[in-house]
């Protein structure tokens, strides 16, 4: 009996010492992404204060990014999180919506 228990103690330490590693690799590179909506995510709404746009999608795609005070902007962007405002220059976004594929 003190055999058997020694070993299953034994298996169940070496588990919670791979267990860390393994669950990491298996965390999709995008796993932060999914803090946000898919599709527009107004200033207010986003850790850094500038608008953004999350596309949710695997594949790169237009948008439009509707500016308070410039001419409407047509914009690819790729899967994953893309700040909208910053690469304007801290200006205001009003939308930013899918219009197709890059």
């Amino acid at each position: 009996m003190k055999k058997i228990t020694v070993a299953l103690a034994g298996a169940v330490l070496a588990c919670l010492a791979v267990a860390p590693s393994a669950g990491a690799a298996e965390v999709s590179p995008r796993a932060a992404d999914t803090f946000y909506k898919c599709g527009f995510v107004p200033s207010y709404s986003s850790a850094n204060g500038n608008a953004l746009y999350n596309h949710c999608g695997e594949t790169r795609v237009k948008i439009i990014v509707e500016n308070i005070w410039f001419q409407d902007t047509e914009k690819c962007v790729y899967p994953g999180v893309t700040d909208i405002e910053g690469a304007s220059r801290g200006s205001k976004t009003r939308d930013a919506w899918y219009i197709g594929n890059c």
